[in-house]
């Protein structure tokens, strides 16, 4: 009915207002080659057991990852960049920190 529409209104507006709000914090579109490299090397951790690591030496990429060819940062950073066929365990190696990764399910 006409309170259903009006509530819908008012969220719409609300959702608006709150992503005017956040829209300077926010980055839209694909991440270049240079953006992806820079953002792994400087705030790049990774997740083994369960627990936040580092990754500041190949042998912790190439434990969590070996088993499907990536092993190295930069093997790691062309598996996210181009969305390769082990982009699902690349990315859920990584930690998500504020600008990195998404969890992919």
């Amino acid at each position: 009915g006409i309170n259903a529409e009006y509530g819908k209104q008012w969220y719409q507006r609300r959702v608006r207002e709150m992503l005017r709000i956040a829209e300077p914090y926010i980055t839209f579109g694909y991440p270049n080659l240079k953006t992806v490299r820079e953002m792994i090397y400087k705030r790049g951790f990774g997740k083994i057991a369960g627990q936040r690591v580092a990754i500041n030496d190949n042998t912790v990429i190439e434990q969590s990852l070996g088993k499907y060819g990536i092993v190295c940062i930069e093997d790691l950073i062309h598996e996210i960049y181009t969305v390769g066929p082990h982009f699902k365990q690349a990315n859920n190696f990584l930690c998500t920190s504020s600008c990195l990764a998404l969890r992919v399910d």
